[in-house]
């Protein structure tokens, strides 16, 4: 019988648990992370996911790419990721139309809550409405009493029938009791452009879709969601400043993982995702690409989510939308 002197054998110890802290710490070992996003390259939210790639690939020691997954309001991505192995390696950019989406068909692919693990959050986004510059209105307020008039026959533009644009305006609508046509477009450009040359009369869309057109004098910004004023326009009050608290949700945008991920590794992509989330230079190009950066951890995040899943299936409901 061999004797292993006590020596050798605390070394051997020493290095095991070494390698186990090393492995518990990195949730990866090599091959490819994804960052799944339901829109197109060069959109915002593709833009977003790729600010985050490189500093998270810094990170955990692997390449992080970005797969673009566009169509049917995020579903496609959604359901992909869904479906994905749960090892951490297939991440979903979670905003807000992949969380309305599945509420607008009858057999959802994807439950917006239970199918995914949510890393954190990296943002808000919110809504301005804006309006075509020859509107004889200076405020909300304004724009609402001459919209009553009978021969206003005022149109808002929005990026398709169960689009955020549309739940916006449709939440709008009810509550100032103002009837005004929907017109449906394929995506947010053309319907600024619209609202810009003056076809239609008001569009809900992001600050940076609105913003040059605005300073351009083509349109008039008069609100935005949220609670208070954004850090983006301090100009423009919100819609609760001007008497509309039904439009106190803004949108969102953060990491998920599907739903039987391991515990540990979504500790620790989240830790990781903390990190990135905390430097000065992402929130600042997140703020150029007109979003308000705002870091939450998993808890949280999965907050927003539930509660924003259960609003606007409400609202959907309620008014009887269907994207079908």
């Amino acid at each position: 019988m061999i004797r292993i002197p006590s020596s050798l054998r605390l070394l051997v110890g020493a290095c095991a648990l070494l390698a186990a802290a090393a492995s518990s710490a990195a949730p990866f070992s090599g091959g490819n992370v994804t960052i799944v996003v339901g829109g197109p390259p060069g959109s915002s939210f593709d833009n977003a996911a790729r600010l985050v790639a490189e500093p998270l690939s810094k990170e955990w020691g692997v390449p992080v790419v970005v797969e673009n997954r566009p169509g049917a309001s995020g579903m496609i991505a959604a359901s992909q990721v869904a479906r994905a192995a749960p090892d951490g390696r297939t991440i979903l950019l979670t905003v807000t139309p992949t969380v309305q989406a599945p509420h607008l068909v009858r057999n959802p692919s994807y439950d917006p809550v239970a199918s995914f693990a949510p890393l954190g959050q990296m943002f808000d986004a919110r809504l301005w409405l804006a309006v075509n510059a020859s509107v004889p209105a200076q405020t909300l307020p304004q724009f609402l009493q001459v919209a009553r008039k009978p021969d206003a026959r005022f149109s808002y533009a929005s990026p398709g029938n169960g689009s955020t644009p549309h739940l916006n305006a449709l939440l709008l609508t009810q509550q100032a009791k103002v009837d005004m046509l929907h017109v449906a477009y394929k995506g947010i450009p053309p319907a600024v452009m619209d609202t810009v040359s003056g076809q239609v009369t008001a569009v809900f869309a992001s600050y940076s879709d609105v913003a040059p057109h605005a300073r351009a004098g083509k349109l008039r910004i008069l609100a935005s969601t949220g609670r208070g004023r954004s850090e983006l326009s301090p100009d423009v009050p919100s819609f609760r400043e001007q008497g509309f608290n039904s439009l106190d949700f803004v949108g969102f945008g953060g990491l998920v993982v599907p739903a039987a991920t391991p515990a540990p590794v979504v500790a620790e992509m989240a830790q990781a995702l903390q990190q990135v989330m905390g430097r000065t230079d992402i929130k600042a190009r997140l703020f150029a690409l007109g979003f308000e950066p705002k870091s939450a951890g998993p808890e949280a995040f999965g907050k927003v989510i539930r509660e924003q899943s259960a609003f606007w299936k409400k609202l959907i409901q309620d008014a009887r939308l269907t994207a079908e």
